[in-house]
């Protein structure tokens, strides 16, 4: 039972180093049932690989759109305050649309934030019309109170450690 025991622990010693340097995971295995499981759990990964590498491809493209510009006249500015408003969760490319439209620069948002109490600039804000679509097929929704918030708290923190969520 001794020998058993100090082959073990050599054995997972062996494992540890091969881990720490050569970045290899590991999971001893000691039942039958246990090795079907990490059979079938792998045979799984493996068929979802494809479908999970094509989903962070699309996400990733959403991400980096091409790079905003603004020139020394000022043109691009609108599309960077829109693009500025979107980092901040929950307010959508149409959200984001509308804010720019109702305070065309964010220090006209910021000023007016700071002049308003917090539960009448949430609700001012959430109550600004959001257009989706075009024609006869567009509708109309608002900003929302959670994005407001969310909105509220990203302009109006004094510590820089809150993160915008």
């Amino acid at each position: 039972r001794v020998a058993i025991t100090a082959g073990r622990i050599k054995w997972e010693e062996y494992l540890l180093k091969l881990q720490l340097e050569e970045n290899v995971a590991h999971h001893v295995i000691e039942t039958v049932e246990e090795l079907s499981e990490h059979v079938q759990m792998f045979c799984k990964a493996l068929g979802e690989r494809h479908h999970k590498l094509r989903e962070q491809k699309d996400l990733y493209v959403g991400c980096f759109k091409r790079p905003l510009t603004v020139d020394k006249h000022g043109h691009g500015l609108y599309q960077v305050w829109v693009a500025q408003l979107q980092e901040i969760r929950s307010v959508t490319d149409a959200a984001a649309q509308a804010l720019a439209e109702a305070y065309p620069s964010p220090l006209l948002l910021w000023q007016y934030l700071k002049e308003t109490p917090q539960d009448i600039a949430v609700e001012s804000i959430s109550n600004i019309p959001v257009r989706r679509g075009v024609g006869a097929l567009s509708t109309t929704r608002k900003v929302g109170r959670e994005a407001a918030r969310r909105i509220y708290q990203c302009f109006t923190s004094d510590n820089p450690n809150d993160g915008i969520n």
